[in-house]
């Protein structure tokens, strides 16, 4: 029972500082946002933050045995693999995106999606994760950035897309830069929380 108790106090430690974290994240946006002048895009911290959080704590993606492939369908496989996205990331990303509802007329619906894409690309096994976090940071922010144009296009607001490139390179630039930073201490960060768990099942 005291091991239980001890789990479970760990794991609520665990998700009351990962909500310091992202609290923390979302106050530095803001206080970037008030330092630079309309209509420059620097850095979106949020962004970053959702999709360095889906790489790290993501699902790896499950490569299907043989065995397995005889006793499944080509659907079910293509169905496990969708679904080994990042559940954190996505939550995360709705976090932030939700946080967004109150600036933006609309819920960027692709901060969640790009979260749960982020799960594909478990890095933190990776000896090199530290540098090809870069290059996800970079497409999965201009990816986002279309996906939020596209919705704001919808939603009557034809000229997104004549400043998409003026936004969303600087911006995906910014957050590559910064991203290394953020994955290096969240990795271990991961790396700390399981390693009780290793222990106690040996």
């Amino acid at each position: 029972m005291a091991v239980v108790s001890m789990r479970a106090h760990r794991r609520i430690s665990m998700i009351g500082l990962a909500g310091l974290v992202l609290c923390f994240a979302w106050l530095l946006q803001l206080i970037v946002l008030s330092l630079i002048p309309v209509g420059t895009v620097l850095c979106s911290v949020p962004l970053m933050m959702t999709i360095v959080w889906g790489s790290v704590f993501g699902s790896p993606i499950h490569m299907p045995r043989a065995e397995e492939l005889r006793h499944v369908s080509l659907g079910q496989v293509v169905a496990i693999q969708i679904l080994s996205g990042s559940l954190s990331g996505a939550l995360v990303g709705a976090f932030f995106g939700a946080l967004y509802a109150a600036l933006l007329p609309v819920f960027p619906f692709c901060y969640p999606l790009i979260g749960w894409i982020a799960g594909y690309f478990p890095l933190r096994s990776i000896n090199q994760g530290i540098l090809l976090i870069v290059p996800l940071v970079l497409l999965l922010t201009v990816l986002a950035e279309s996906l939020m144009a596209g919705q704001l296009y919808i939603l009557h607001r034809p000229d997104v897309f004549s400043h998409l490139a003026q936004v969303a390179i600087p911006e995906a630039i910014a957050n590559a830069l910064i991203a290394p930073f953020v994955f290096y201490p969240m990795r271990t960060w991961y790396e700390f929380t399981k390693a009780p768990a290793r222990e106690g099942g040996q």
